[in-house]
């Protein structure tokens, strides 16, 4: 809790993780995918690792990836489960970080947030489980139809038989990549006004370098 020579630096350790400061960008080296759309699964466009795959569809990787940031306490206040109902209008979020700044448990936190498109029940609203591999699945028939059909006696969920997508996001925590004191993001890294926090939609007032702490 006290790592740093600096007394300004330890702080900031009751409210800020210490991977925020030390993981300032992931896949610094290999590109991470931080989108993946199904929806266009099946088409024959030719297949590329990095952009698409006929048997998974588009992604968009990212390269010195700066992570978005939530409080977080170490568990999650939701997780999608398969039957959840969704409101297809809004991003459905797979899951939450628990924690905000009125939780003396939980600090900053830095994430990728992972954003996709995936079938759903366009009748019953929820999320459906495609079968992909096996027989009938649609990594061999590239039929929506049929592999939802399938997948939905794979898990017992019931399918209208009618479908589209959706788009979907997940909070990966970011727990790699850590950099030593001389590569942790500085002072105006946050504090200035292009800093990388958004106070107010922390729940400060503004930056509370001004403001004060929690």
């Amino acid at each position: 809790e006290q790592p740093h020579p600096d007394e300004r630096l330890n702080l900031h350790t009751d409210a800020v993780a210490c991977q925020t400061c030390h993981i300032p960008n992931i896949a610094l080296k290999d590109p991470t995918k931080v989108s993946w759309d199904w929806s266009t699964a099946g088409e024959d466009r030719g297949d590329d690792h990095f952009t698409y795959l006929k048997i998974k569809g588009s992604f968009v990787y990212e390269r010195n990836y700066t992570p978005v940031y939530q409080w977080f306490n170490g568990n999650l206040s939701y997780r999608y489960l398969l039957g959840d109902p969704i409101d297809p209008s809004q991003p459905t979020y797979i899951n939450t970080p628990a924690g905000d700044i009125s939780d003396p448990t939980a600090k900053i936190f830095p994430f990728k947030l992972h954003v996709a498109k995936q079938p759903y029940d366009t009748v019953n609203n929820i999320l459906l489980q495609p079968r992909t591999g096996g027989e009938g699945g649609f990594w061999t028939t590239f039929d929506w139809l049929s592999a939802l059909t399938l997948g939905a006696q794979d898990t017992g969920l019931n399918f209208s038989g009618q479908y589209g997508f959706t788009e979907t996001r997940m909070y990966w925590p970011t727990t790699h990549m850590v950099q030593s004191g001389g590569n942790a993001l500085q002072c105006d890294a946050c504090h200035s006004d292009n800093g990388r926090l958004d106070w107010i939609a922390l729940g400060y007032p503004g930056d509370p370098m001004e403001w004060g702490g929690r």
